[in-house]
Parts: C-alpha cells; structure tokens; sequence
C-alpha cells in the first residue's frame, strides 16, 4: 500500500508538471514576454510641472531651464507567466534636432504577468525649448521625454517606447513683488528718457492680488490713485550682490544700487544664445493718450527713441480688459519689433545677436492720467541655439546593393542636411571589405565634395551652416581583373570639432563583383594632346589593358575627324605592333600611337577615336575607346608677284600703273594689309588698297595696283618703291617687292587762271594782272610768253625782257604782268589766253586765262523812261532824274559816276551830292538827281537850231564787282538875238558899240576864266560837274572809289595826259569886232605858271596847258 501510494504520488506529480508546462511554455517570446511602457509623468506632490491653457481649453505641461524637476516611467509584463523576469529601461531626453541630450538607465525586478513597475529621476532641463504662439497664446515646441524598455526575448516592440514633448521655459517671475536678496527678481527705477543711469525709485509698486501668486506690480499707488506724470520707469529684471561682482549673468546698475544702497544687477538676456524668445505677461488697466506701459529690451544707455538701444512693446496693443481684476493674456515676439529697424544689415539674426536687459517699460507725457495699468505672471519662453546637431542623410544607394563587373563605378550621391542650429564640420570616412582595393598607390574609392580639394578616403567636409544642405559623391572602381567575389562598401560621417560628439550617420553597402570580359584604354596625355604641322607627325602614348577577369585577344582601330590622317600602333621602341594583342585578365602593356597629318590639313581641332575590339568575347565592358584631340596649327605663307620691277619715263603728271599679285600659301583663309616704302616720297607712289580681301586657304590670290604719278617737277634719277604685304593677324608673317622707277629729263609749265573778281568799264584806263607762270620741268627753264587777245580788248607783257621770262628753278614760279583796258562799246565775257613755252623745249607749253566781265552784270539798274531832256533857255534849271534798283539778295553800296564826255563842251551837269554815294537795301530802289547848267551864250552860238549830244552815268557797287551804266541824251536848242535891231530893222551906231565891248571882255574872260577855273573850282565844285578832262575824272575816281581797282593815272607812255584846251571852247566862231584900246595893264589878271620840273614840260605838253592844269599835275604827282 505504501509502495502504491509512493507510485501514484510520482505520478501526481508528474501530471502537475506536465500541467504547468503547458500553460506556461518556457520557450522566449510571446505575449508573456512583452515587456511595453506604460507612461511617463512630469513632477511630483511637492514640485509639480506649470500647466499652460491652449486656445481650445486643453492643457499643456511645460518646465523650465535649468530649474531640476522629477521625471518618472512606468513599465509593465504582459501575459500570464508567474515566472518572474527583470528588464532594461531607459528614460531619454531627445532634443528635436535628433540628438540625446540625457540618458537615464535603470532594471527592474522580476516582474510576472501583469506586473508592473516605475523610475523616478531629477532633470535639470540644460537648454530651453519653447515656442509662444503670440497671435493665439498657444504654446509648442520642447525637448522630447522617450522612456524604453528592452528585453531580449519581447518579440512584439511596438510598445516597447513612448514620447513626450515637454516645453521647457526660459524664466518666469509671478510677480509678487521683490523677492528678496540673491534672489533673481523685479525692481522699479526712474531712468532718463534720453537714456543714462537711474535717478530715482520710480512709480513702480507691489499690490495684493493678481492672477497667480498673492501680489502683482502697477505703476500708481494703490488705492485708485493716478500714475505721476513726465515719468520712464523700468520695472528691472535684476538681482542683489553682496560684493558688487555680478559675474557673466548681469552687469552692475550704479544708479539703481545708490538708490537702494545695495550692489544691483541688472539681468543681461544674450540673444546670441537663442534662436527665438516670446514674452508673456497678463494684464488689465488702461492708459491716457500719450502715456504706455511696454514689455522691453533694453541695451547700451536705453535711449527709447534709439530703436537700436530700446526695443518695446506697448502691452496696450493686446487690448488687455480695462475692468479690474479681469486679467488678460498677452504676448510679443521681440524680433518681430526687431527686424523692423530699417538700418539693420541682417534683420534676420535674432535681435542681432546682441545682450539685453528685460523688463516693463512705463513712460507717460505731462497730460493727463489714469490709474494705469496692473501686470503680473512674466514668463519667457524661447529655443536655446544648441551646438549640438543631427545629420539627415538622402542617399541613392540602390536598397539591393551594387553589381558590377571589373573597371565597373559605383556612384554614391548623398545630401547632407545640418539639422542643427549651428555651423557643424563633419569629416567623411569610406572603407571596402577587401583591403586590396584600399591601396593608397592606386585607390578604388574617391570622394568629391564642393569646395575641397581632398579625394582621400578620409575627408574633412568644407563646414555647413545649421539648416544648410551639402552635396556628396563618393566613387567606388572596381580594379581591373578583379575576381568575382562579394564586398561590403561602408560610408559614415563624424562630427569634426572640437566637440567630437561622434558618429552623425553610417552607410553600409553590398557590392558584387561580376564576371565580364573588360578592356580599358587610357593614356597620360590629355584631351588635348598636341599640335602637329601640315604633313608631319606626332606620337601619343597609350595603356591597353584586359580589365576583365576573364583572357582576351584585342585589335586595335582608329578613325579621324578628318580626311587624309594616318594612323599605326608601335610598341614602346617605336615597332609597328602586330595585332591582335593577347593579355591575361587584368594584364596590360604600353603602346604609341604615330600620327601623321595631311600636307594641306587645315587648321583647327581633328579627333581621332582609337578602338580596342575583341571578336571572341562579346560584349566589352570598360573603356573601350580613347578618344584624343590633335590641333593643325595655323601655317601662314604667302608671295608676291609682277610682271614690271623697272619703269622709266619723264617726270610730266602722266601716271603709270604695276600690278602686283599675291598669293596666299598658307592653310588657313587670311587678309593681308598693304604699305610701301618709298626712298624719296617726292615720287608719290600709292597702292589702290590698303588691305586684301579674304585670300582662301592653299593659292588665294588678289592684285592690287602700285599707282606711279610721275609727278611734275621730280627730279631725275633712280628711284625705289617697296611694296609690302603684312597678315593681318600675325605681323611677323610678311613680304615684299621692289620696284625702281628712273625719272628722265623732263620739260614742263604751268600757267595760272586767274579770277577777274570784278566788272570792268569799257574804254576806262588801263589796269594789271599777274600771272603765275610756275617750272614743274625737273631742270631749270626759261619760258617764252604770248598773250591770246580777244576782241575789244588791249592787252601787253610788263616787265619781260624779248618777252621771256628769266629762269626758274624747278618748282618755282614767277608773276608776269599784264596791262589791259577794254575798248569803248565792248560788252559781256572776254577771256584772255596767257602761254607760257619752254625755251629748252618748245613742244612744251602751257596757257593759262582769265574771264572779264566787261560793262554791267546787271543786278544793279539805272531806270529812266522819259524822253531826252531839252534845254531851250540858261535861265531856267534843268535836272534829270533817274532810278537806282538794286536786284541783289543782299546790301549794295552804291557810287554814282557822272563821264560828260563831249558834252561837257556845251553845258555843265553834276550829281547832287546827296545823291553822290548810297546804301541800297536787296529790292531797294532809290532816286538819283543830275544838275545841268548852261550859259546863254552857249544857245546863241550853237552851229544849227538843236544839237543832240550824250553823257554817261554810272552807278558802280563797291559790295560787289558790278556797274550799271546809261547814256541820256540831252537836247540844246538855239536861241534868236534880237541886239542892235531897231523896229525898222537898222542897227543903230550904239549897238555896235556894245557888241564891241562884249567881245572884248569875252576874250578877256576867256583867258582868266581857265586859269580861275582851275583854282576855284578844282578843290570843292570841280568834282560835281561832268566836264573835266581825261586826268580830272581819274582823279575823281581814284579818291571816291580808292579800294576799287581803278584806270591808272599814267598813260602807256608813263606821262600825264592833260586835256586839250581848245575842247573847252565852243565851236562857233566869234564875230569880227572893231579894234579897240587896249586894256589897263593892272586890270587883267595875269596868269602865274607852276615852276616846270627839270626834266621839262611832259611830253606833248604845251605852256599854255601847263599853266592851266601843271599845279594839278605836281599834286598828283607827289611834286606839289
């Protein structure tokens, strides 16, 4: 019985084994083995974490910097399982950049299903994180709590980890007043406006009550009192040193610790800290216009109307409740106000990274005020600029891995993207599993980065600025030959500074190699390889290589870009090299390339591919062709060719030409530009152009002609002209010809025309002209002048001897002179003939001309439509008029000439002196009147009852080389005497008498009258009458009309021409008186002669004339 119970209680036990081994199985795994996070909490009964209100009434947990605070995890065993089993746990501060900031780590105790356990721990939050939503008072942003757990055997690890983004504040003050010592609080003070330390306390005060805490500030007394007026006063962030010695967090305010008599510094807030900041406060009151109370910043003197030193915000513009006690919320974003400063050069660099003092700001005007505002719960949130930083890598990496045969690229691109708040410098690291492919002689992997230099296997990345993106290449070559084999290709990042936080991103890469039959063609030259010259050659070395793993034969072909090249393979001696080429998988040798150009290659770049094949592999993988360029350059050549290299000819003006031919003989198209260079430039040689055209490549051809003037008066002998032919681009490149010109003997003459420049009278005093007669022979000459009259015109040499000129050297000249007049009656254009002919050779000569205008041009008239005056009794007063018209388009001024001509013998007639000289406007007309004057005895003594005789008048322009003339007709009618006649008829004894009588004193008249006429008249009336003689009308003319050229006062014989006296007598002989007694001596006036000159009377002069007209004679002569 005993042993059947010991049985049966083994077999109990055993059922109870079995039992518990299936409903708890004791493999790993399963829901008995999830271990997940249950929570994560913030604070605990005596420091609980500050509650924020969203907009939509939830609420939002948030702490502050560096202010410790318990953090807890609870964890808990899923299943069933009473076994127990203890797991790992950790609690991570994770900043939302990506990088852990703090780790705390902890096991728990064995736990079985459904057990659950917690761990608690101090956080003292190292950077602030925090964003105030200042349009809706919403909080975001903060450092991220990640509790974990991790047990081995938890094959479910969804909810093996929880996150919890807390807000972590700047600092806060509730407001309750000051503090204390040593206590970081606020404190009122009085500051200029203008800026400067503190004066006085201010008007800032603690009151009970607020919205947290048990007190709040104002700036008015309490008890309803009114703030003071004309105050600025600073509610300070400040706090209180015992020995004046504020450290880094603040700096010293002497006024303010005068005012309280305690060391006082003002917090300094170093936005090159921070990100981003946002102030909060609550409040409710109002303010009178012109008054405010603002949240502020404040640097430097705090000058609030320097936006550089006072950045504020009025709270007034969150439109706080004015009803007590109701307190509104409201917020501002410094930078905001900030990036507002027109001046800034970065408005974007929070607050300019420059330090502030924090504070409320209460200014008021010296108007009106109100109780003002009250404020309380200051909190100031923000982002603290950590140095620390994440990588966010964006590769291409096939997810696969690589494959690729022998020489094949693996291409990595990644984009690296800083994703923290500061510069970082990273360094990039890549390695392959097989070392081989590491060699630093021939390195398979390189690395490209912008702006660096460095391709090693290990690269410091140029630094990028937090936010920033950098582009990445890393290259993998695969070696020639390599075996088929399996590789993994790594590729990770490290922070570079000073820091060295470590490792920000690792790559890992599978990469196959393949079976490939490969070829790699390479050579040390590059692109470029070289120049070579129309039919010469140049050698470029080449690499053929079996970059395949596998054996292979090659042949080796070439093309070029251009007709006409050649091309051989040669071994390294300079053999021609038999193809194919056989190497071993990754075997390779060293070839040439022997190029040889084309005698006319032109010029520029020519390709040329050289090809590596394999007939029996299939597909090549690798670098089949090696393609090089060869640059032909330019070659330029070029000749000149004549017909004529020697010309000879007399120096006469008649030109002669070469033609002169150029070749191009280079290989490219060229402009050539043309000169000469003469050995005396006397000869005047020139080319027809100056360039050439565009001259094709290879014989282009142009002419151009070398002009010979053979120019007048060049001296004989030899003489030489290079022409020259320079290219256009490059003046090295040049050539030329020479040809001699021999310039004979030579006989030549020029003869000048000359221009008239004025009209000229007919029958007026002769006048000269000069000529120039100028040698352009190359000899000296002696020429032989003759004139070519033409008709109405007399015309002779003045000064030349047998009418030959004396000699002249080559290019000189002389004037000859020549007298001329115009014949009365002559009209319109004479055209007189100078000829000049050489002496040393006759059938060389020359003419020269000059056109007369003789008479008027007729732009100047003198108008007169009446018929001829009659003159039929002496005691009346006869005058003609007649108009003067000017027709030209400009201004005449005009002399009126009077020539009696034979009239003069019969009556006087005289321009009006108002009427002697004028100005006509162009178109203008204007009279001109002319006196006649007559004596009876002329009308009784005329030879037939009437008598026609005609006088000239001239109107001459001294503006312009014209004169107008018109001859009037004047008509004397005789008068009867009825003297002596008695009515019967009979003379009477008395009458005769009396006609004795009158003879007699007509005589006596007739002899002093001449002489009395000449001194009375000659000096005033004389020049307003017609009837003077030849000399006396050239003496008018000479002083009226001095500036014109005139008729000379010398006659061709050189003598003065006086008039004859018996024209001044009428014709009419007088009648026969009776003899009478002779006259008293002293009562006729006897006429005194001038002394004659000593060389005599002039020639055809008579006493009788040279009394009369000798004195007028020396005055004109310069003898008086």
């Amino acid at each position: 019985m005993r042993r059947v119970s010991n049985v049966a209680l083994v077999a109990l036990l055993l059922l109870q084994t079995m039992a518990l081994g299936l409903s708890h199985p004791v493999s790993a795994g399963g829901s008995n083995d999830d271990f997940f996070v249950t929570g994560i909490s913030i604070g605990n009964g005596s420091i609980m974490a500050d509650t924020w209100v969203q907009s939509d009434g939830t609420t939002v947990e948030y702490v502050f910097e560096l202010s410790p605070i318990e953090i807890s995890m609870s964890i808990q065993r899923g299943g069933l399982s009473s076994i127990g089993k203890s797991t790992d746990a950790t609690l991570e501060v994770v900043h939302p950049i990506g990088f852990v900031m703090e780790t705390f780590s902890w096991t728990s105790g064995d736990l079985i299903g459904g057990q659950g356990a917690s761990k608690s721990f101090v956080w003292t939050p190292s950077a602030a994180h925090s964003i105030l939503n200042t349009t809706t008072n919403d909080l975001s942003g903060g450092l991220i709590l990640r509790a974990t757990v991790s047990y081995s055997g938890d094959d479910r690890n969804d909810n093996d980890q929880m996150e919890q983004s807390v807000p972590v504040a700047i600092a806060e003050d509730i407001f309750d007043g000051w503090a204390g010592p040593s206590k970081l609080t606020f404190l009122s003070a009085r500051y200029p406006v203008s800026g400067g330390d503190a004066t006085s306390a201010g008007s800032w005060q603690d009151d009970s009550t607020g919205a947290v805490g048990t007190k709040h500030w104002r700036h008015s007394t309490p008890g309803g009192s009114d703030y003071p007026s004309s105050a600025n006063d600073r509610l300070v962030n400040m706090y209180q040193v015992n020995d004046g010695q504020c450290g880094s967090e603040g700096q010293l305010d002497s006024g303010m610790s005068q005012i309280y008599q305690t060391w006082i510094c003002r917090k300094q807030f170093y936005s090159s800290n921070y990100i981003s900041s946002q102030f909060h406060i609550q409040a409710w009151g109002s303010m009178e216009a012109g008054d405010s109370v603002s949240i502020e910043l404040w640097r430097s003197s705090g000058n609030i109307s320097n936006p550089m030193e006072s950045v504020n915000w009025d709270i007034a513009n969150g439109n706080p409740s004015p009803v007590a006690d109701q307190w509104s919320n409201l917020s501002w974003d410094p930078q905001v106000t900030w990036a507002q400063n027109p001046s800034l050069s970065n408005p974007d660099l929070f607050l300019g990274g420059n330090s502030f003092f924090l504070g409320m700001l209460f200014n008021s005007d010296s108007g009106g005020a109100s109780e003002g505002f009250h404020v309380d719960d200051w909190i100031q949130f923000g982002v603290t600029k950590v140095s620390d930083y994440t990588l966010e890598l964006d590769c291409d990496n096939p997810a696969g891995g690589y494959s690729g045969p022998p020489l094949g690229i693996m291409q990595l691109k990644c984009d690296l993207t800083n994703n923290g708040y500061s510069t970082a410098l990273v360094s990039i690291e890549t390695n392959v599993t097989n070392m081989s492919w590491m060699s630093p002689q021939m390195p398979m992997i390189r690395i490209d980065v912008a702006d660096s230099n460095d391709h090693d296997f290990n690269v410091l990345m140029p630094a990028i600025p937090g936010g920033a993106t950098r582009e990445v290449y890393v290259n993998l070559s695969i070696p020639a030959g390599a075996d088929v084999q399996q590789v993994i290709w790594e590729v990770w990042f490290t922070d570079a500074s000073s820091s060295s936080t470590g490792e920000k991103g690792r790559l890992t890469m599978d990469v196959a190699v393949s079976e490939q039959f490969g070829v790699s063609l390479t050579s040390t030259v590059s692109l470029n390889a070289g120049t070579v010259a129309p039919g010469e050659s140049v050698v470029v070395p080449f690499r053929l290589q079996n970059s395949g793993n596998k054996d292979a034969a090659f042949n080796l072909a070439t093309t070029f870009s251009e007709d006409g090249w050649l091309g051989l393979i040669e071994n390294e001696t300079g053999v021609s090299q038999s193809l194919p080429i056989t190497f071993n998988r990754g075997e390779s040798g060293d070839f040439m390339f022997n190029i040889t150009a084309p005698s006319d290659a032109s010029p520029g770049v020519v390709s040329f591919n050289l090809r590596a094949t394999c007939g029996s592999c299939g597909a090549l993988f690798g670098n089949d062709v090696l393609v090089r360029n060869l640059e032909v350059p330019i070659f330029r050549q070029l000749s000149l060719e004549s017909d004529i290299f020697t010309i000879d000819g007399a120096a006469n003006g008649v030109a002669q030409k070469v033609y002169i031919t150029i070749l191009n003989q280079g290989n490219d198209d060229e402009i050539y530009n043309y000169s000469i260079i003469q050995s005396n430039w006397l000869l005047g040689a020139e080319i027809t152009a100056a360039q050439s055209p565009v001259l094709d490549a290879w014989d282009g051809e142009s002419t151009i002609i070398l002009n010979l003037p053979m120019p007048i008066g060049l001296k004989p002998g030899l003489y030489s002209v290079r022409v020259i032919a320079t290219n256009s681009i490059d003046n090295s490149i040049k050539q030329e010809i020479t040809v001699t010109v021999d310039i004979l003997d030579t006989a030549a003459v020029w003869v000048s025309n000359e221009d008239a420049e004025q009209s000229y009278i007919p029958g007026d005093p002769a006048q000269t002209m000069a000529f120039e007669v100028r040698n352009d022979g190359n000899n000296p000459d002696r020429f032989k002048m003759s004139l070519d009259i033409p008709d109405g015109m007399t015309a002779e040499f003045t000064g030349l001897m047998d009418g030959v000129t004396s000699e002249i050297e080559t290019g000189a000249s002389v004037n000859v002179s020549v007298r001329f007049s115009f014949i009365e009656g002559t009209d319109g254009e004479r055209t007189l003939g100078v000829i000049a002919t050489s002496v040393s050779d006759q059938n060389v000569s020359a003419r020269g001309e000059s056109i007369y205008s003789v008479g008027s041009l007729g732009w100047l008239r003198i108008i007169y439509n009446q018929p001829p005056l009659q003159i039929l009794d002496s005691e009346e007063d006869y005058t003609i008029t007649v108009s003067v018209r000017n027709q030209y388009t400009d201004s005449q001024s005009v002399a009126m000439e009077l020539d009696n001509g034979e009239s003069g013998s019969w009556f006087q007639a005289r321009i009006q002196n108002s009427d002697r000289g004028f100005v006509l406007a162009a178109g203008e007309e204007r009279s001109v009147t002319i006196v006649f004057e007559i004596s009876e005895t002329t009308l009784l003594n005329l030879d037939s009852d009437t008598l026609s005789t005609n006088l000239t008048l001239w109107a001459r322009s001294e503006t312009v080389s014209d004169a107008a003339k018109y001859n009037l007709q004047v008509i004397l009618t005789k008068t009867n005497s009825n003297v002596g006649t008695d009515v019967n008829g009979e003379s009477s004894a008395f009458d005769f008498q009396n006609i004795l009588i009158w003879i007699v004193f007509i005589v006596i008249m007739g002899v002093g009258g001449v002489f009395l006429k000449n001194q009375i008249f000659v000096g005033e009336e004389e020049d307003d009458y017609g009837g003077w003689g030849e000399a006396g009308y050239e003496e008018s003319l000479q002083s009226t009309y001095g500036s014109v050229a005139s008729a000379p006062t010398v006659t061709s014989q050189g003598v003065f021409s006086a008039p004859d006296i018996v024209k001044e007598v009428p014709s009419v002989a007088p009648v026969a008186a009776a003899p009478v007694a002779p006259a008293p001596v002293s009562e006729v006036p006897v006429v005194q002669a001038p002394p004659v000159p000593a060389e005599g009377l002039p020639d055809g002069w008579s006493m009788e004339q040279w009394g009369a007209y000798g004195q007028m004679w020396l005055e004109q002569n310069g003898r008086a």
